[in-house]
């Protein structure tokens, strides 16, 4: 476990969220015309949800002062961890610059998520050290492969409209944060540098956008929210750890069997989520992430119950038909109201 010392507490989190906005604001404030210089743009496209380009540099700034910051606060990084965000950061930047084939961009992730499970998460998972079977070991590799990878993907698939990974990540560190205190686990340095950096990118990232946060954002942020979450779990709350996340995984998951039973391409970028529709059936950027907001509090208060009640599965079960309640109701066509 990361802490900071009991002693030094307060001020601790005071500066490490002070010092992580106020770099994070500033950071944008000089870049956001260089990318416009650069030609470092998001260009709207026919499955666009804005009208002007806008810079894709969120995630080249906010990923170095997450790592930098939270290094010098004295955040002890797995090497194996950093390698992997690192990896994941340069690739999806790559991207960002010169769109990589999908087929080529997931064999990396496969890739870099294999490092993440074989010499970093297994090192707290031990029981499949004791699969015998070497075929049912490999058929939990590729699982595990499998769902982590959709896992930080479904950052990137739902970062379409302005504000919405920020409000989730927000979400769930802010969560994060409240049980490590309220369990008595500790005070994890990243938190307070991710809630801090966020917040300071939510500034440009709230409609109308100044600036996106690109692949190389919402990829890094996926795979950081992953292994936090993973990390909860661990710890024994891992009913609480699948609920909070649980809007994000569901709205993907849906879109994309819907997809496949459609016979379309699924791995090409679309516009059918759930949140897409609704910000296209007259509802504004705004209004679609108040409503997460709202869908998500309901989300911490089922797993603060699953916590409370030593993971009862009945709150698991809850969230998912609250998840399908809200997506099914909240995209609904609004018919225009006349000013």
């Amino acid at each position: 476990m990361k802490t900071i010392s009991a002693i030094h507490l307060d001020y601790s989190f005071i500066i490490l969220l002070a010092v992580s906005f106020a770099l994070t604001v500033l950071f944008f404030k000089l870049l956001i015309p260089l990318f416009f210089n650069l030609q470092f743009l998001d260009k709207p496209n026919h499955r666009s949800n804005h009208m002007k380009p806008v810079p894709l540099g969120g995630g080249l700034v906010i990923i170095p002062i997450i790592i930098f910051i939270s290094y010098f606060a004295g955040y002890k990084w797995s090497a194996y961890n950093i390698f992997v965000l690192l990896s994941l950061f340069c690739i999806s930047l790559i991207d960002d610059i010169k769109n990589i084939k999908a087929l080529y961009r997931l064999a990396a992730h496969f890739f870099c998520i294999f490092i993440y499970i074989h010499f970093s998460l297994l090192d707290t998972m031990n029981f499949i050290k004791y699969i015998s079977d070497p075929y049912l070991a490999v058929l939990v590799y590729f699982f595990l492969i499998l769902t982590i990878t959709g896992f930080i993907n479904a950052f990137n698939f739902m970062d379409g409209i302005d504000g919405i990974t920020s409000v989730q990540v927000i979400f769930l560190t802010c969560s994060l944060l409240f049980y490590y205190f309220f369990l008595g686990l500790g005070h994890n340095i990243l938190f307070y540098c991710l809630l801090g950096t966020i917040s300071g990118f939510l500034v440009y990232n709230w409609h109308p956008a100044k600036i996106f946060l690109g692949d190389s954002g919402s990829i890094s942020l996926g795979f950081l929210m992953l292994f936090s979450l993973v990390d909860f779990a661990i710890e024994g709350y891992w009913v609480a750890a699948l609920i909070l996340p649980m809007y994000y995984l569901l709205d993907t998951s849906i879109t994309l069997f819907y997809r496949v039973y459609k016979r379309e391409k699924f791995w090409e970028s679309h516009s059918q989520h759930f949140y897409q529709k609704a910000a296209r059936n007259n509802q504004s950027h705004k209004k679609v992430c108040f409503k997460i907001i709202l869908l998500s509090a309901g989300l911490f208060i089922f797993s603060f119950l699953s916590i409370i009640e030593k993971n009862n599965l009945i709150f698991l079960i809850l969230s998912f038909v609250w998840c399908i309640f809200f997506l099914l109701n909240f995209s609904k066509p609004k018919l225009p109201i006349n000013q």
